[in-house]
């Protein structure tokens, strides 16, 4: 007898056939958009399909080939910038016309001084916590963090006084200890054109970088930069307008950190112990690179110094424009009054970085910040389609996005034609799945019903070696007095399920078709 499936199972992969023709019908419904008038229309018809990955369209070689001559290209201008402010040589051999070189260079670094203090060594390696990406040598799985602790750990050369006053006192300074100073350098996809380039970096490394970047953000909290919260950075850019501010976005930030603006802006025993944890070195290609930029994507500690630098000239620029307002900064995301961007601009650039134009906004009635987009205040946010809606989970997350868009502010769809498409395809969707209550999560359909059943991935632990399952002790000191940092279950996705939402009399705020039924 065939076997019979569980009530609470369901099929998540949709027909090749389905997944055709729901993409045939979203594309024909943005052209519809694109025709209506508003704002939002035109933007979202522009934006929907920007980061779609089609290896039809463009082959993944070419996007991770071009990725990797965008970087070459900040490589070298990286090594400019360095020569240039280790010599402090500026255009016209003064300054800026409103400040001299030096003073500005001075006020920067005292006020980083300031936000970082002094250096708590070893303290301040004590508070690193591995994830499940990759490095050197562990590939990105559910049992990476285990993984990158298990039998030795690899660090690099310069590192290895700091790893050996992090473990001491614990069981991880029984590991053995392989060498390694250089990164992976490997590319992820980022838009349909380009992909993005990050580096696998060295376990141990990893480890005491992530550390050193958790001081620095508990530092910059204390200046009211809270790199854990978006929500400050999104209110600021709807009210922008209002308060005069203006929203800036840089290119390749993080690779256009060079070495010659850390060592000239941090104090010595700051800059000392970061260039110690930093990979000097990258393979790429077969070859190996000595590095140009400070840190890359992969570092543990890159977010936090990019946005402590951006927040500091941010802060100096305006001080020294006798400009009073508000900034904030998350990573490569700026916020400060418009009046100071051409000035801010010149002192970027002159350190190197580059404002990326199409996403910085100081003129005009156009603002966004952290993934969050305003015309004249309004909430314009597009929806993003990466790839074709081939399962169960993409179809609810990309219906509940058309709602989301459609019906913001008004809890349902305004338009004929996005509530005809959102309709025709919910029938695809399972009845037990509908009565989903936001429409951010993609474990439920919003359909306005009340709350039933949600779709959820089946885990089941990874199985690790017997050097792995030690780790939940191994991080202890001998009398158990430091915490663990492993802070994870491995777990490996199977498959999906369903189960029962347990209500506690959440009804959603949105109903999809009542102004079409």
């Amino acid at each position: 007898m065939p076997r019979r499936k569980s009530r609470h199972s369901v099929e998540v992969r949709l027909p090749a056939a389905q997944t055709a023709d729901f993409m045939k019908d979203l594309r024909t419904w943005v052209k519809e958009v694109s025709t209506q008038p508003g704002f939002a229309n035109g933007y979202l018809a522009e934006e929907i399909f920007s980061k779609y990955l089609d290896p039809k369209l463009v082959p993944k070689s070419v996007r991770g080939d071009a990725a990797i001559q965008k970087w070459l290209t900040a490589e070298s201008r990286n090594a400019n910038t360095s020569r240039r402010l280790f010599t402090r040589i500026t255009a016209d051999g003064e300054g800026f016309g409103w400040v001299t070189v030096d003073r500005l260079i001075n006020e920067i670094r005292r006020f980083i001084a300031r936000i970082l203090g002094p250096l708590d060594y070893p303290a301040c390696l004590m508070h690193g916590t591995l994830t499940n990406g990759a490095s050197t040598t562990v590939r990105r799985s559910p049992s990476a963090a285990v993984d990158k602790l298990t039998g030795r750990i690899v660090v690099s050369e310069s590192a290895i006084k700091h790893w050996l006053a992090f473990a001491s006192g614990s069981r991880l300074s029984k590991l053995d200890i392989a060498i390694d100073d250089s990164s992976t350098l490997f590319t992820v996809p980022k838009k349909s054109d380009i992909d993005r380039v990050a580096c696998k970096e060295p376990s141990g490394n990893m480890l005491l970088q992530r550390s050193v970047g958790e001081v620095i953000r508990r530092r910059l909290r204390r200046y009211g930069i809270d790199l854990s919260d978006q929500t400050r950075n999104q209110t600021l850019a709807r009210k922008a307008l209002e308060d005069g501010l203006a929203t800036i976005d840089l290119s390749s930030a993080s690779d256009l950190i060079s070495r010659g603006v850390v060592e000239l802006l941090l104090p010595f025993d700051w800059w000392s112990l970061l260039d110690d944890l930093r990979v000097k070195f990258t393979r790429l290609k077969g070859k190996t690179h000595e590095l140009e930029m400070f840190s890359s994507m992969g570092n543990g500690f890159t977010f936090e110094l990019e946005s402590l630098i951006f927040f500091a000239i941010t802060k100096v620029v305006m001080k020294l424009s006798g400009c009073q307002g508000t900034v904030s900064v998350y990573g490569d995301d700026i916020i400060c009054p418009s009046t100071i961007v051409p000035r801010l601009d010149r002192v970027l650039s002159w350190f190197g970085f580059v404002l990326n134009r199409k996403k910085t906004h100081y003129r005009g009635p156009f603002r966004e910040s952290c993934g969050k987009h305003y015309h004249r205040g309004f909430d314009v946010t597009p929806f993003y389609v990466r790839e074709a809606v081939r399962t169960l989970p993409q179809l609810i997350n990309t219906l509940n996005h058309l709602l989301e868009w459609d019906g913001r502010g008004w809890g349902f769809f305004t338009t004929k034609e996005a509530y005809q498409l959102w309709d025709k395809w919910i029938r695809v969707v399972p009845k037990r799945i509908w009565g989903g209550i936001d429409p951010q999560d993609p474990t439920a359909l919003v359909t306005g019903h009340a709350p039933r059943m949600r779709i959820v991935p089946i885990t089941k632990p990874v199985e690790c070696d017997e050097g792995a399952r030690l780790l939940t002790w191994l991080l202890r000191s001998e009398h158990g007095e430091r915490d663990d940092v492993l802070s994870i279950d491995p777990q490996q996705e199977v498959g999906y399920r369903l189960l029962p939402v347990v209500s506690r009399g959440e009804l959603t705020s949105w109903s999809p078709g009542i102004a079409w039924r």
